[in-house]
């Protein structure tokens, strides 16, 4: 699990670096802000610790303050000391994923008195291609010390029952991340293995938001403005989770990919939608995809979709406005798609699974 009270708190002595140095210069946040270029709430929640901004704010401050550089080294220092926690805490879930595929195997095999009626082990081919997959999924919750829900097993399982022509038990599985991430392909791993149908929320929702944005006057590529995020964005996630209930109602298992930063930062939010889940006697887990910024960047460059144009057009801005350090307050899987890595092995262990079904 990472650290991420000890994260946190870096993050707070950087913010608090920041307010000593504008207060010595006599400056307040909103000067400030007016002489880095960026809005006075970047300024007051850097200071805050709520979230780092980028190499950009960091550079610009230095400037303004004379500091010398010490702000951008501080801030350096503080992303290095973050990865080094990620990269430890992926470590250790994949070590334990390890023991909990192991165990899942074991279990298998102990489940039936008849060999007749045992399920078939994996073949060797596939075997290694899922598994090695699934220990990049790493039980996380920065506010819970509480173990995996058992997300890895029922995907193990259910691949078998999909395979073996038998039903899965109900589940609604939420994979976000912000763009870039990766969310997107290792949703479909997941779907591809398990047989569980995919609501992408590109592909659901892109035609009617892009309709939606030009009918108001807007950019059908905004996804950065007011107009979008307070009066499109609500209706888009709506009709997304909505279609997720439809399909639970109907005793289809789901794996729905969104950002969801929003949704994935209020407890409350999470707790209503299990909730939900429950009445449809379904299981529900959630996935974080963590990844670098600079793979981010060149994911997103690669697919070259004209929602990203801002962001691209705008790194260092955007990178401000998003913590690349969150993890959603509730219990919850990680995988660290550093370098896209974790994204890798999906992609050989869905083309293996597509091969088994054919």
């Amino acid at each position: 699990m990472t650290d991420q009270p000890t994260i946190t708190a870096a993050r707070k002595v950087l913010g608090r670096q920041l307010a000593e140095l504008r207060s010595a210069a006599n400056l307040t946040q909103s000067e400030l802000a007016d002489l880095v270029l960026f809005s006075r709430s970047t300024v007051g929640n850097v200071e805050a610790g709520l979230h780092t901004a980028g190499p950009r704010f960091w550079r610009t401050c230095d400037e303004v303050l004379m500091t010398g550089g010490t702000l951008r080294a501080a801030h350096d220092e503080l992303v290095d000391f973050t990865r080094e926690l990620h990269r430890s805490a992926a470590g250790s879930a994949q070590g334990l994923r390890h023991s909990e595929i192991a165990q899942w195997r074991r279990d298998r095999t102990a489940g039936s008195h008849d060999p007749a009626e045992a399920s078939p082990a994996p073949s060797s081919d596939v075997d290694p291609a899922i598994t090695n997959a699934l220990t990049t999924l790493g039980g996380c919750g920065a506010y819970l010390n509480t173990g995996s829900d058992g997300l890895e097993t029922r995907v193990l399982t259910a691949y078998q029952q999909h395979r073996n022509g038998n039903p899965d038990p109900l589940s609604l599985i939420l994979v976000g991340g912000f763009a870039g991430s990766g969310k997107t392909e290792f949703a479909r791993f997941l779907s591809a293995v398990t047989g569980w149908t995919i609501l992408d929320k590109d592909t659901i929702t892109r035609a009617l938001v892009e309709q939606l944005l030009l009918a108001n006057g807007g950019d059908p590529n905004d996804r950065h403005t007011p107009l979008y995020m307070e009066h499109v964005r609500p209706f888009e996630y709506r009709c997304l989770l909505d279609a997720a209930t439809e399909s639970l109602r109907c005793g289809v298992s789901t794996v729905v990919t969104a950002p969801f930063v929003r949704e994935f930062a209020d407890g409350d939010w999470f707790t209503r939608l299990e909730n939900r889940c429950a009445a449809h006697r379904a299981r529900l887990s959630v996935v974080w995809m963590t990844c670098d910024e600079e793979s981010m960047h060149d994911y997103i460059a690669f697919r070259g979709a004209g929602r990203d144009s801002w962001k691209l057009n705008n790194w260092h801005d955007y990178l401000a406005t998003i913590d690349a350090s969150f993890e959603p307050p509730f219990s919850h899987h990680c995988v660290a798609n550093h370098l896209n890595g974790a994204v890798a092995l999906a992609d050989q262990a869905r083309d293996i699974a597509a091969r088994v079904r054919t």
